[in-house]
């Protein structure tokens, strides 16, 4: 062989070797990475479920459903498994505290963010605090009856002062601040007090805007003027741009599949189904039900939440 023939050769050769090790820092396309892993279909779908009031507590919670650290802690799990391509949240929920719901969003959107395709299916209602949480998804399936929106935030505490006058029960309050005792059931509140716990409402209603605004991408006039803590069913909440579909769970599963690319029958985890006579018992102590629980909620001072009231 000829020496300049034997150059080329070599030229021809370390020119390969570089385009591959090139190649290799380059990001393929999605369909060109499922292509060579031959993988093309194939990936797990996930199933969630956040049934009843959302709140934090040890283990599970008075109405024996997972608790928002439960469910949060498996979005986080799941947003780190390279197998799942998709999550459906079942939502079933009247809404929560605000912390809670916002301790299962954060989980939510890093699922996102690890190119995970989410998807919320709602049940008999998603509303408050339930809807925040569908409102991030990347689309919404809802029942044509499912009760949703009531987008807006409460705080409500009982005044007992003329209870306790009544009954001879007087609280004797020390305090390092003026404001330390606000929400008191033994006394009314002052002008300055309401003010301040207002401003405090309308902060996280902002903050649940900015959610709704964000996942929904809805321009702010129009989301303002539905989120006056109305609500909807899923048939209007679809008109109005709150929902993208109307369908069970089963259509919001093929929902999912098509979103992620997944194979007809893809391997799916799923949370165990619980029933929905949490959130009819939490109706029934909301909506002139009032017991014990009540007394006790008053007691215990105020409390935000994103809840359908």
């Amino acid at each position: 062989m000829k020496r300049d023939t034997l150059l080329k050769l070599l030229v021809v050769f370390y020119a390969l070797a570089l385009l591959v090790a090139l190649l290799a820092f380059i990001p393929k396309p999605a369909w060109l990475e499922k292509a060579l892993s031959g993988k093309e279909g194939k990936g797990v779908l996930a199933i969630v479920n956040i049934y009843g009031p959302i709140h934090t507590s040890q283990g599970s919670s008075a109405w024996g459903t997972p608790d928002a650290d439960d469910i949060a802690r498996r979005l986080h799990h799941l947003s780190e498994q390279d197998e799942v391509k998709a999550i459906l949240l079942r939502i079933n929920s009247p809404g929560g505290t605000v912390g809670a719901v916002q301790e299962i969003n954060t989980e939510v959107l890093r699922c996102k963010a690890k190119g995970k395709k989410v998807i919320a299916s709602f049940g008999d209602v998603a509303a408050s605090g339930g809807y925040y949480l569908g409102a991030s998804a990347d689309r919404i399936v809802s029942n044509p009856g499912t009760i949703t929106g009531s987008i807006g935030v409460i705080m409500e505490f009982g005044n007992l002062e003329g209870l306790f006058q009544k009954v001879g029960v007087k609280l004797v309050v020390i305090k390092t601040g003026a404001h330390k005792d606000i929400g008191s059931p033994a006394r009314p509140l002052t002008e300055e007090e309401r003010h301040l716990l207002q401003d405090s409402m309308n902060d996280a209603y902002d903050q649940f805007l900015d959610t709704v605004r964000t996942g929904r991408k809805m321009p702010d006039a129009k989301l303002r003027a539905l989120a006056d803590g109305r609500i909807f069913t899923g048939r209007q909440a679809m008109k109005e741009g709150l929902v993208d579909e109307l369908g069970n769970r089963e259509d919001a599963i093929q929902v999912a599949i098509r979103l992620a690319h997944l194979s007809e029958k893809p391997e799916i985890w799923a949370d165990s189904d619980k029933s929905f006579s949490s959130i009819l018992k939490q109706f029934s102590s909301q909506f002139g039900g009032h017991s014990w629980d009540t007394l006790n909620e008053a007691l215990a001072g105020p409390s935000v939440e994103y809840r359908l009231r």
